[in-house]
């Protein structure tokens, strides 16, 4: 068992954890020189400002409506994330720091009440730090991936993913018809490891979503694809290939 741990709008976390006034405020964080943004709040997401979009773009914004852009300040987003990465080693005993605002957590089979306690690591990132955050949890890490991106979503995008699935999810109390929703509602190119790119080249043979991948014979992945695909696919089917 995997469990991915994400810091939710990282940057724009840290900033309203020393600011609170800006919170429920449209808040973007801008790259070094203010060149464009690099993190987004979910009220600036819903504004229609794009990740990496130029702050010239939607700087105009800022004159109409209570749009916040901020200059990154990367210390302080360096120390938050050790914080928030020592909290979330608690999960379990093995840990890999996948990027600034996510992790693994490995090991995790047999642990009693599992997704009760990812709620507790949850819940003691968020009072700590003051960063939210959400965990999924499963038996490869591809789809450890797919279920934090389930909590995500079923938390900012109602009716995306069922609400009970908000915050935490684990794929191994999810019924195989649950599991089979999940993989039809997520498109193809929000699966670990496909990417815009690959997903392009994959809808023009029909495979869109994630359960049209899981679907595809692996040897069919390597073979047209590459071994890459491969092990994606055998990941998606719940078998483990990737180690911390």
């Amino acid at each position: 068992m995997f469990a991915l741990i994400d810091g939710n709008n990282f940057y724009v976390s840290c900033e309203r954890a020393f600011r609170p006034s800006l919170r429920g405020l449209p808040v973007v964080v801008l790259s070094n020189n203010d060149g464009c943004a690099i993190s987004r709040s979910d009220e600036a997401k819903a504004m229609g400002i794009k990740m990496g979009q130029p702050y010239f773009q939607f700087r105009g914004l800022e004159l109409v409506s209570q749009l916040v852009c901020l200059s990154a300040n990367f210390e302080l987003y360096g120390d938050m994330s050790a914080r928030m990465m020592a909290i979330a080693a608690g999960l379990g005993p093995l840990q890999e720091i996948y990027s600034i605002d996510e992790c693994f957590i490995g090991d995790l089979d047999g642990i009693r009440d599992l997704t009760r306690r990812a709620f507790a690591v949850r819940e003691r990132i968020l009072c700590w730090t003051g960063i939210p955050s959400c965990i999924g949890l499963a038996p490869t890490k591809t789809l450890a991936k797919l279920c934090n991106h389930v909590a995500k979503d079923a938390e900012r995008k109602p009716g995306s993913y069922p609400a009970e699935l908000a915050r935490v999810c684990n794929w191994t109390e999810l019924s195989r018809e649950q599991r089979i929703d999940l993989l039809r509602r997520t498109s193809a190119g929000d699966v670990w490891g496909i990417g815009r790119r690959i997903a392009a080249r994959l809808a023009e043979q029909g495979i869109l979503t994630a359960l049209d991948v899981a679907r595809m014979p692996a040897t069919q992945a390597r073979d047209e694809w590459s071994v890459l695909l491969e092990r994606t696919v055998r990941e998606l089917q719940g078998i483990s290939c990737i180690s911390l």
